[in-house]
């Protein structure tokens, strides 16, 4: 079931509720004080009655041989003919008899003219008169009871008294068919004006819940486009409230997911372009050493010519082997926590000095080293790795007999390290990729003195997992520098 049904069905029947209950609560208490003031009236009535019939009786009451009954006839008759309104009615029992009554219906039960036709009742089996009316009646007290008979309802007021230690019942009945009338007269009205305030207001529900609702379609038809595989698409919805909230939301979850999706999409390009390039410069080299051990194999060489072929094998399998380890050292990087110590900058200096002697040597070039003693945190190893590939890179980039400057400086609660060189530098392109995986600059000189493209990508790497910075400041045939800022915390 759609949301906007949902709505209208639970509005309606909270509506129709409402309305049932706040309405029949209204009609029936209007009715209860219509039934009040006609049981009040019917109170009062019956005790005129009871005044004017028992009045008269304290004379008849004094004689000698005093006829009750005829009394009570007589007095009920005047009384009813003075008092009683068209619509009651007035029973006079005495001694379990019924003495007078108004009632049309019981004429040949009453007494009439001078001869008072005496019967006997038992209130049991009266079908006008229920005989609960007269089950919890006292002496000098009231009761009344409203009962429906062929004619319709009818209240009754019953006064019982004891006159010559004989009961003595005056009943009032009174017509109340119209107060009932009204009662289902209202309830009629009421539900013809309930189910058409319901009807208008299911109309209106459905207007308006359409409107409501027509956003939330709105964003799951883009939510369906989105599932399709169009991830630029946005949903395009103004509101100030909640369903505005949740739009905004939803772009900016869908910009995230279009925003991984790209970095994914780059992910697989670069690894794609990191298998084609590692297959690339793997090949070189397999060649090289293929070649030369088939020539080997096959020919007979002299000494000279076999001592270059030996020498060409074991510089490509150095090449090789350089290789695999700074892609083994990339892939541990990744996947592996640092483990950080205390490191004496000097000590960092005085090992890079040392392990890259022999290789400055073969340029003669000088490396100058100027570092401030201080304690730095990091993995001495890796550390070591960024500045063998800085300060050898700068040797491949600077001329014979040249120097490169090491420095070590504090600065604002962190240690910069500086690589400086005056070789051939680098255009705006180069330091954009110069941390790529497998970029070269010059492909011939890099592979000339054995790179292989990892060795910048590999020093960004540890770099990055130390919480450090790099920047690179270079100019075609003036030189770079290198700039590594390092947290001292």
């Amino acid at each position: 079931m759609r949301f906007r049904y949902k709505v209208i069905m639970i509005n309606i029947a909270f509506i129709s509720i409402a309305l049932g209950v706040l309405g029949f609560v209204m009609i029936y208490k209007n009715f209860n004080q219509a039934i009040d003031i006609q049981t009040s009236y019917a109170i009062e009535e019956n005790n005129l009655i009871q005044a004017s019939i028992e009045y008269p009786l304290l004379d008849v009451l004094n004689e000698r041989d005093p006829k009750i009954a005829k009394s009570l006839y007589e007095a009920g008759k005047d009384t009813s003919t003075q008092l009683l309104s068209g619509n009651s009615f007035l029973y006079i029992f005495y001694d379990d008899k019924l003495v007078y009554s108004n009632d049309a219906s019981m004429h040949d039960t009453t007494a009439s003219g001078k001869n008072v036709a005496m019967k006997k009742i038992s209130f049991s089996k009266q079908n006008f008169i229920p005989n609960t009316l007269f089950s919890s009646l006292e002496f000098g007290g009231k009761n009344y009871i409203t009962c429906k008979d062929e004619t319709g309802y009818q209240l009754f007021i019953a006064s019982k008294n004891i006159l010559e230690e004989k009961e003595l019942y005056i009943i009032t009945k009174r017509n109340v068919n119209d107060t009932y009338n009204l009662l289902y007269s209202q309830i009629g009205y009421f539900l013809f004006l309930m189910i058409l305030v319901v009807a208008i207001c299911s109309l209106f529900l459905y207007v308006i819940s359409t409107k409501l609702t027509k956003p939330l379609e709105k964003l799951n038809e883009v939510t369906d486009t989105i599932a399709q595989g169009n991830y630029e698409i946005r949903a395009d919805i103004s509101s100030d409230d909640e369903i505005g909230m949740l739009v905004e939301k939803f772009n900016n979850m869908a910009l995230a997911i279009s925003q991984h999706i790209e970095e994914l999409n780059l992910m697989v390009k670069q690894r794609e372009q990191f298998v084609a390039d590692f297959t690339h410069e793997i090949k070189t080299p397999m060649t090289t050493i293929i070649g030369y051990a088939d020539t080997l194999r096959s020919k007979e060489l002299t000494e000279e010519r076999k001592k270059l072929a030996y020498q060409y094998i074991y510089s490509e399998g150095k090449r090789l082997e350089n290789m695999s380890m700074k892609l083994f050292d990339l892939i541990y990087l990744k996947d592996n926590d640092l483990v950080r110590s205390e490191i004496q900058a000097l000590d960092i200096a005085k090992e890079i000095a040392e392990s890259m002697q022999p290789i400055l040597d073969r340029k003669e070039i000088h490396l100058e080293t100027e570092l401030d003693p201080s304690i730095i945190y990091g993995d001495l190893e890796l550390l070591k790795t960024v500045f063998i590939n800085l300060i050898d890179n700068a040797r491949k980039a600077s001329p014979e007999q040249s120097t490169i400057w090491f420095r070590g400086f504090s600065k604002d609660n962190a240690y910069v390290f500086q690589v400086e060189d005056h070789g051939c530098g680098m255009d705006e392109e180069t330091k954009q990729h110069i941390c790529d995986e497998f970029y070269m600059a010059d492909k011939s000189r890099s592979r000339a003195e054995g790179g292989a493209g990892l060795g910048m990508s590999l020093a960004s790497l540890i770099i990055l997992r130390h919480g450090a910075t790099m920047d690179i400041e270079s100019e075609l045939g003036k030189g770079s520098i290198f700039t590594i800022t390092l947290p001292l915390t």
